[in-house]
């Protein structure tokens, strides 16, 4: 499925709009996240439930796993976020189900459209293109290498599966 050019625009334009807090490694999630208005707090979700945005009366507030690795937590709130920039109009509450990135099944198709540009939003401020086109600049070795992409990964503070996603999206390896 590919992302409609609307919420390519959005999400650069966010990106644009925030060019001083994507100039170093990592982004600086937080700081985004206050910008907005957003409180965070962490929750003692079931396994299955990475976390969560609730808008209530102008306020928003994103619950996080609290038993989540970092990367995993730091990629839900980019998500989060991600709703909260692209889907308030059409929800007040998202919930993001772990089983999701594994399959779709239980999700209807807009559901899962709307998922995946939350995803679509994450991965692009979690790992800018400019900054990911720059890290790769620097590199003396082999992207196909697991070593290499974990290197990456650790330097965006995301997990080896998101940046393999994100450099074969941007037609990197």
């Amino acid at each position: 499925m590919s992302v409609p050019k609307l919420i390519i625009d959005i999400t650069r334009e966010y990106i644009d709009n925030n060019a001083f807090l994507f100039q170093e490694l990592p982004i600086n999630l937080d700081k985004l996240i206050q910008k907005e208005g957003i409180s965070v707090i962490n929750y003692p979700f079931e396994d299955d439930i990475s976390g969560v945005l609730v808008i209530e009366n102008d306020n928003a507030t994103i619950g996080i796993n609290k038993k989540s690795s970092n990367v995993r937590k730091r990629f839900t709130l980019a998500h989060e976020l991600g709703h909260f920039k692209l889907h308030t109009q059409k929800s007040k509450m998202f919930m993001d189900n772990v089983f999701f990135r594994k399959k779709s099944e239980g999700y209807t198709s807009k559901e899962e459209k709307i998922e995946k540009e939350a995803n679509y939003f994450a991965a692009n401020i979690l790992m800018p293109e400019h900054l990911v086109r720059g890290e790769i600049a620097e590199l003396k070795c082999d992207l196909h290498d697991d070593v290499t992409i974990a290197s990456l990964a650790n330097k965006f503070e995301v997990s080896s599966s998101a940046m393999t996603f994100r450099l074969i999206n941007l037609g990197l390896i």
